[in-house]
């Protein structure tokens, strides 16, 4: 039996090596993972098949839980979502209750433990490798039986609240909550998710230094966007400025379209190479697999309100 002391130290050095690896790496494969030095010795903390894993001889509840990545238009094994209060959930294997797997979840719940969720964000390049982005400290904060589920919350202070503490409490938890989990979870997901599929540089001009990207919305997250890959361009800070600006708009064949105002101003070397040149010119980098290319419906619709501004 492990006491719940011992098992926080071994936790929170997998979270420190965490720390240290994750800012020079697109994300993790499984194999990255197979053998990761925590307390001297090598130890797999991501399980090769199963998406829930316990380390043996470091703890007997579960350590990590992983969701696969699925292609746009694809579908999961497993449909973990988010609730009507704003809350992550997390599917049991299988259906039993007492699956080992389910049991070492459970006992995570129990014990208040923190995990580490890899989520899936793409492909190793020219390959069928999966990569994942670990999103951690999470926690198990309820488990819904009759829908076969965790709750899981990506900050310490989320709660499950239930409709008997009254509505408008229950709107101030969901408000708090759906923030949370934009912030925690899908944010840093869709970064990655949108930098692995463009190679890491900028669709526009092809810069390659992940510092100076962002992971663009087409449709903007206030109008609805969604954090998909679909919905999303790797574009430097000039380039995305610009295109928020409407300086600069893209349309649905992928052509780079500069605004006439700025075609017609002159103010130096940097409006000239790196916006006005772009002008008539087509994205530079895409994504290699067609699924992940941004949609082009999306396109049309931003690049309508490109010309109104225009």
């Amino acid at each position: 039996m492990f006491s719940v002391q011992e098992d926080l130290v071994f936790r929170n050095e997998l979270f420190l090596w965490l720390d240290r690896e994750s800012p020079d790496r697109p994300g993790f494969t499984r194999s990255d993972l197979a053998a990761v030095p925590v307390q001297g010795s090598p130890d797999r903390i991501a399980g090769t098949m199963t998406g829930i894993w316990k380390v043996t001889g470091k703890s007997d509840a579960a350590v990590s839980i992983i969701t696969a990545y699925v292609p746009p238009g694809g579908q999961r094994p497993y449909e973990d979502g988010v609730g009507s209060d704003g809350l992550q959930r997390y599917k049991w294997r299988g259906d039993d209750p007492n699956h080992a797997d389910n049991v070492s979840l459970r006992r995570a719940m129990e014990k208040k433990l923190p995990l580490v969720w890899f989520v899936g964000i793409g492909y190793v390049p020219g390959t069928q490798t999966q990569m994942f982005q670990p999103i951690y400290p999470v926690f198990l904060v309820a488990e819904e039986k009759a829908s076969q589920q965790f709750v899981v919350a990506v900050e310490p202070n989320q709660k499950k609240v239930g409709s008997e503490a009254g509505a408008e409490v229950v709107e101030i938890a969901r408000r708090y909550n759906r923030q949370m989990v934009k912030v925690r979870y899908h944010q840093p997901v869709f970064r990655s998710t949108v930098m692995l599929a463009y190679e890491t540089r900028c669709a526009v001009c092809r810069l390659p230094f992940g510092k100076l990207l962002d992971a663009a919305h087409i449709r903007s997250d206030a109008d609805g966007g969604a954090a998909t890959v679909t919905n999303g361009l790797a574009l430097c800070k000039i380039h995305h400025g610009a295109f928020d600006a409407n300086i600069i708009g893209i349309d649905p064949e992928y052509r780079i379209h500069v605004r006439d105002e700025v075609l017609q101003t002159f103010d130096g070397p940097t409006l000239q190479h790196s916006i006005k040149e772009m002008n008539g010119e087509t994205l530079r980098q895409l994504p290699a697999r067609k699924a992940e290319q941004p949609d082009r419906a999306l396109l049309a619709e931003r690049f309508e309100t490109f010309r109104r501004a225009s």
